[in-house]
Order: structure tokens, then sequence, then C-alpha cells
């Protein structure tokens, strides 16, 4: 009976690599979940004027780190199929195309001459200061729509009646918070989002055509950075645009048998030493120590402003 070959010592490296990279990943994934959530929660709570009052959990933070992932590629796939099917049909002309010009002289040569052209310094001092001005016009377009959702804090507060609408302020959107205007919100996120893909975009056109410079950092740098205030911006805009304000209602009962309020209460955070509760009559928060609670019902989940509705949101668009 032959002995059977040994393994070869490379593949336990490999395995023991793959492992390695496997938990690197899961780490880098959990570490931008987390961090994503937590801009999140924090831009949702400074809209409802409701951070450092309520205690948020690091499973929390991970949560709404997916869900903006999520919403963000549903939202790109939805914009791009149609482009996506376009392009393909674009690449296969195209394939067919140089299949004929590889067959033709003539063709090789244009083909030749557009690749030294492509190549030369000239063109790419030409492509740089076009992708510079794209990024310009981009940067200014992008900061004044993110401003906006950011400006909107503390509207749990907030009498709607005294908002004003302005045209590139925070109260445009606080308006539509208010008055329940899901599809302005949607469209101001969606153009946030494609404006952040297009920012990566010019990043990436930029570190390919400044590839042969020394000063290729130094050039890219102002891409970079706007690259990185869209990844940062985004998720605090989703947190006032996308993030619902839905929390549940509440009936406490305290001893004695007497209830905790008049009227509903919005149950904001609960832990193991107090109730955080939302009076939206009052428009006070309420703290309430666990002990003296006896008894905790929850009949509903609603909207946060649905009782300050304005009677119109037209002049808000």
């Amino acid at each position: 009976m032959e002995a059977s070959a040994p393994e070869p010592p490379g593949v336990l490296a490999s395995f023991k690599g793959f492992l390695l990279w496997v938990g690197g990943s899961l780490a880098g994934i959990t570490a931008l979940l987390y961090a994503t959530g937590y801009l999140v929660t924090r831009a949702h709570l400074s809209m409802l004027g409701l951070h450092g009052l309520v205690e948020v959990s690091s499973d929390q933070f991970l949560q709404e780190g997916a869900k903006l992932i999520l919403a963000a590629g549903y939202t790109v796939l939805r914009t791009t199929l149609a482009l996506g099917a376009l392009a393909g049909v674009v690449v296969f002309v195209a394939m067919l195309l140089g299949r004929l010009l590889d067959r033709v002289a003539a063709g090789r040569r244009c083909v030749d001459c557009a690749t030294r052209v492509a190549s030369s310094k000239g063109l790419r001092h030409l492509l740089f200061a076009g992708l510079f001005v794209a990024l310009a016009l981009h940067a200014d377009h992008y900061l004044r729509v993110a401003e906006q959702p950011l400006a909107a804090i503390d509207l749990l507060y907030v009498d709607p009646a005294s908002l004003s609408v302005e045209p590139g302020t925070g109260n445009r959107v606080a308006v539509w918070i208010l008055g329940g205007d899901s599809q302005q919100m949607d469209r101001d996120f969606d153009d946030l989002l494609l404006g952040a893909i297009l920012a990566g975009l010019l990043a990436f056109g930029a570190w390919r055509v400044v590839a042969p410079w020394p000063l290729r950092p130094w050039l890219v740098a102002p891409f970079v950075a706007a690259l990185g205030i869209s990844l940062v911006t985004l998720p605090m805009a989703y947190g006032v645009l996308q993030r619902p304000a839905h929390y549940p209602i509440v009936s406490l009962t305290l001893d004695h048998d007497e209830p905790a309020a008049r009227g509903s209460l919005f149950l904001l955070s609960r832990t193991p030493d107090a109730f955080v509760l939302w009076n939206p009559e009052a428009r006070r928060v309420l703290w309430l120590p666990a002990g003296a609670v006896r008894r905790a019902e929850i009949g509903a989940v609603k909207n946060l402003f649905a009782a300050s509705r304005l009677p119109h949101t037209e002049n808000a668009r």
C-alpha cells in the first residue's frame, strides 16, 4: 500500500492567509458600518434636538450603517440600471467597430495615431484642467445642497408657523420634514448620493491622468478632499432626510395608578435606569426613573411630527 503524498506546505499557509484576509475584511466592514451609523444617528438626533438626551447602543450604530448602505445601493441600482443597459449596447457596438478597424490598415494607423496623442503631455494637461474645472463646479453645487439638511436642527421645539422658507437655507428642509414631504427629501438625498459617486469618479480620473507626474499626490489632493467631504456629509444628510422619525407611543402608569402625563407620550429611549419620553403637546422631553414606573403599554408607532403637520408645503418647493 502506497503512502499518500504529503500535503504541500503552501496549502496551509494559503489557508491561514485567507483566514487573516477574511478576519481583516470583517473588521474593516464592521468599523465602516459603525462609523457610518454613528454619523447617521448623530445627525438624526441633532435634527430632532435629542443629542445627549437619548442613549444609543453600538448595535444600533451598526444597524443604521447597514440601512444606509442598502438604501444607497438600491438608489444606485435604480438610477444606473437603464444607463448600464445603454452602456452595454455602446460597448458592443464599439467592439464591432474595433474588429473592423483591426482588419483595415488605415484603421490601424489611426488607432496608433490616437494612442500617441492620448499619451502626449499636452493632452494630459488638458484633461487635468477639465477635471479640475468639473471638480470646482461639482463641489460648489454639492456643498450648497449638503449644508441645507445639516442646518435643520432642534425641530421638535420649533413652532411650524414660525418657519419662513428661504431658498438655500435649512428652513426649506425643516418645512419638508414637518410637512412630511418625503418626495423632496428623496430628491435631495439622491442628488447627494450621485454627487458622492461623481466625486469618486473625478478622483479616480485625476489619479490616472497625472500618473506619470512627480507631483501626483499633491495634484490629486483636492479631489481626495472633495471625496472625503462627500463620504462624511452623505451619512449625516441621510440621518436628516431619510432616517424616519418614527417612535412608539407608550402609556405609562406610575405608583398609585397615576398616569405619567396627559396625552400621548413617545418613547425615545428605554434603559435599565430610566424612560426618556417626548410630550408633543407640551413640547418637552420627560425623564422618568424606571423604578417609578409600574406598568408600560405600547399602542402604536407614529411619526414624532404627525401632530404638527403643516397645512401647506407647496411654498417650500
